[in-house]
């Protein structure tokens, strides 16, 4: 089954990033630029454009101001060149009547002696009831005027006309004295519906005061509202400039940002604010970007289609040549690489399988050396294993019987491979140590003495020293030098007791136990089967490995373990 190949490791995905990156990246960096262009452009016109339309509309403010109050301050200049009495008569009525046909805006004209008696004249606009809400300013302003200070009011909300500019201006005699004074109410309708002519879409024109208040709006809505949290209310309050900038509206409350320009008025101080909602001024920008973000994501389809498609001819080949080898490393040699072209990967495969068929054979004859090499080892094994057991006409064979006993027991334990070879191959060398015991010791057909017996205990000491030089027989150490431990610790010659006493010598053991019982010796005639299984039962959790014990039985019970033929004496 060919591997799988997550992302971290395929060359398709980072290949078909590459191609879409190469096909995207231009569109986008192309698109952002003229869009960025466009922007920069775009704001730059929208600042200019508030910035004339505000100045346009501060001078346009100025002019319709100036139109009537100018009117009024050249009728005052008038009357003090030629007043030389009381201010009344029909010449006084006559010039007010002139000054209402000039201006139409001004709906009241009132010409007084210092006495507070002269002309009135009252538009048709002004209600009555505008007119009891004038008469105390014009009170209050009239004995201003008198000391000689023009006084220019804006009195807002008034009944019938809106908000009016009250204007009380000195009339002096030749002499400089102040004999009377003109009054005028002037209407500012005009100047609201400027504002609403002059907004557009998206664009909100404010007139504010020298306090920061809105006096007029294009949005009814904000008349008479507090303004100096805008930042160019804020500016104009501390110093009249003209100022352009982008900002938060606090009066529309919902966090927009706004494009605003501000031109301060003059006379009267006042000041012109001109401001746009950025969304809309840059709709056809957004729109642009729009286009240009659809335009690259169109285009990083196609070309991831095209990628993919592109990536996967190109890693194809690579990826069946990259199975193969994995197959090969893996020790499967009978693979082979397709050769589907001519190309450099087709190249590539054919060196590839001729170099594949190289090591095949070359794995081959190592593993039939490596196998005649084991066999050969095993074969010498088992003589030498022969030779000592030859020693004594009663132990003929056994190693070779503890080999096989010890191996049908460690299958049934769950012992595989590598490690099953080294239970055969220890068992076989268990008793190697005994050709360093004397024959006297090792043939003696009585009982051994004490002496005797420590001695023959030394014969698995000896045994651990003699395969200790070899490098390949260093496994089997355990198994020689352990295999007469006791399960509860009795044994020799470490007296390791349980788990410490290593499973080869735990298997083998068992398998040296079995035989000795089984087999005819001196001093005993060899067990049945079912004697010498009672007396391992009996043994288990003393001298050997319970667990051990049940997977004798086991075998047994498989038949994979059965007492070969008794030993023949010589």
């Amino acid at each position: 089954m060919p591997p799988h190949w997550p992302f971290s490791r395929s060359l398709l995905y980072p290949l078909t990033a590459v191609l879409v990156a190469l096909a995207v990246v231009p569109v986008g960096m192309l698109g952002w630029g003229f869009v960025t262009s466009n922007r920069e452009q775009v704001a730059t016109l929208e600042k200019q454009y508030l910035t004339r339309q505000s100045v346009g509309l501060a001078s346009e403010i100025e002019l319709r101001f100036l139109g009537s109050v100018g009117r009024l301050r050249t009728a005052a200049e008038i009357l003090r060149s030629g007043a030389k009495g009381p201010l009344d008569g029909e010449a006084a009525s006559a010039l007010l009547r002139d000054l209402a046909a000039g201006s139409p805006s001004t709906v009241l004209l009132r010409l007084l002696d210092d006495a507070g008696k002269g002309t009135f004249l009252q538009g048709a606009g002004l209600s009555d009831e505008a007119l009891r809400r004038l008469e105390p300013r014009l009170g209050n302003v009239f004995t201003a005027t008198l000391q000689g200070e023009p006084v220019n009011e804006l009195i807002e909300r008034l009944p019938s006309v809106g908000s009016v500019i009250l204007v009380s201006l000195p009339v002096r005699d030749a002499q400089d004295e102040v004999v009377g004074v003109l009054q005028g109410v002037v209407a500012l309708q005009d100047i609201a519906s400027l504002l609403v002519q002059d907004s557009g879409l998206g664009v909100t024109v404010d007139v504010v005061d020298h306090q920061g208040m809105v006096l007029f709006s294009s949005d009814r809505n904000r008349v008479g509202r507090d303004a100096r949290a805008n930042p160019l209310v804020a500016q104009f309050v501390r110093r009249p400039v003209r100022l352009t900038m982008t900002y938060q509206d606090p009066l529309r409350g919902d966090g927009s940002e706004m494009l605003g320009s501000l031109c301060p008025v003059g006379d009267p101080s006042w000041a012109v604010v001109t401001a746009r909602d950025v969304d809309v001024a840059f709709a056809a920008v957004n729109a642009m970007a729009a286009r240009s973000f659809l335009l690259a994501v169109l285009t990083g389809l196609v070309a991831m289609l095209a990628g993919i498609m592109l990536a996967r001819r190109i890693t194809l080949p690579l990826r069946k040549l990259a199975d193969v080898t994995t197959a090969v490393a893996g020790g499967d040699f009978t693979q082979r690489a397709p050769v589907a072209s001519r190309n450099e990967m087709g190249q590539l495969a054919e060196n590839f399988n001729v170099m594949t068929d190289a090591v095949d054979r070359y794995v081959r004859s190592l593993r039939q050396a490596l196998q005649e090499n084991e066999e050969l080892l095993i074969d010498s094994i088992r003589a030498l294993a022969a030779a000592i057991d030859a020693k004594n006409p009663y132990t003929r064979g056994h190693s070779e019987r503890v080999s096989q006993y010890a191996v049908a027991v460690a299958h049934h334990f769950g012992v595989k491979g590598r490690e099953l070879k080294q239970v055969e191959i220890a068992a076989l060398l268990h008793d190697v140590g005994k050709i360093g015991i004397e024959d006297a010791i090792l043939l003696k057909p009585e009982a051994l003495t004490a002496e005797e017996f420590a001695q023959m205990r030394n014969h698995v000491v000896k045994g651990a020293a003699i395969v200790s030089p070899i490098k390949r027989l260093k496994d089997m150490l355990p198994g020689i030098r352990s295999h007469h431990e006791n399960w509860d610790g009795s044994g020799y010659p470490d007296r390791l007791q349980g788990d410490a006493i290593p499973l080869v010598a735990r298997l083998i053991a068992i398998a040296d136990v079995f035989d000795a019982m089984t087999t005819d010796r001196p001093y005993q005639k060899g067990m049945s089967l079912e004697a010498a299984m009672e007396r391992l039962r009996a043994m288990a959790g003393q001298r050997l490995d319970p667990k051990v014990v049940d997977a004798f039985f086991g075998a047994v019970r498989a038949g994979d373990l059965v007492p070969i033929a008794r030993s023949e004496v010589a």
